[in-house]
């Protein structure tokens, strides 16, 4: 690659991705591995994982999957050593998996609030806690935690969600602090309205109504595609944002305008 464009090649680095079984995540991951870094997909959902795994591996690209919940750290250093031993180190974390529960504050349960908290927000801080050896180790460990715009502006019935998701940004930049000195960037990507699985309805009409809805808005009339969300990842994860550390990145078409 010639400069400028160099700045964005991740030839030679490692990244961890999760919650990369489909939706934002799968999309970073085959753009990750596009810009040359290996990649370690990770998710609960094992078929899903293996065929993002082989689509990579069939673009000429390097993937490795590994089953793994965000909500469970028991399952975090088996994660990080599968990038460890599949590629030999670790330069790259993306904590793009999470849960959406819509409640209205009152109804919500204890173990649904402890839920989101455990996937949202300490899920995200324990996994980066235990990359973190590996990533200052690179010499440019970078972090990228995927939040979202309620944490920004919390939308009625999205309380719980938006609270664990204010949380995330909060650890961001107390992160970036800690880490930066270490030699490990940590930045945020908010996205705004994106159409995956985890806020589609299922039915195609409903699905229909409720782009219209959501594109409504902001200011490009649209719900965002995965794949819009992967040069903005990019960005943070690459030699782009070298001087960048403990800001936020909101990519949500003008919604908090």
């Amino acid at each position: 690659m010639d400069a400028p464009f160099s700045l964005f090649d991740l030839t030679g680095r490692v990244a961890l991705v999760t919650g990369a079984s489909r939706g934002i995540g799968r999309a970073i991951a085959e753009g990750f591995a596009r810009a040359g870094a290996a990649v370690v997909v990770a998710a609960r959902d094992g078929a899903r994982l293996d065929e993002v795994a082989r689509g990579i591996a069939s673009a000429g690209g390097r993937a490795e999957p590994v089953a793994f919940d965000l909500a469970d750290p028991a399952t975090h250093e088996s994660a990080v050593r599968t990038a460890l031993d599949a590629f030999g180190r670790l330069d790259v974390l993306v904590n793009n998996a999470g849960l959406l529960r819509p409640h209205r504050i009152e109804r919500i349960s204890p173990d649904e609030l402890d839920l989101l908290h455990r996937t949202n927000t300490a899920g995200p801080l324990l996994l980066a806690r235990a990359a973190l050896p590996h990533l200052a180790a690179s010499g440019r460990g970078v972090v990228v935690n995927v939040t979202a715009v309620a944490g920004h502006a919390p939308m009625e019935g999205l309380g719980a969600y938006a609270a664990s998701k204010a949380a995330l940004l909060s650890l961001t930049r107390t992160m970036a602090k800690e880490w930066t000195p270490r030699g490990v960037r940590v930045n945020a990507l908010t996205p705004g309205s994106v159409a995956t699985d985890m806020i589609l309805p299922r039915d195609a009409d409903e699905r229909a109504r409720f782009r219209a809805e959501m594109g409504a808005r902001n200011l490009f009339g649209r719900v965002a595609e995965p794949d819009e969300m992967v040069g903005p990842a990019l960005f943070l994860a690459s030699d782009a944002s070298s001087y960048m550390t403990g800001q936020v990145l909101v990519v949500d078409g003008g919604l908090l305008a």
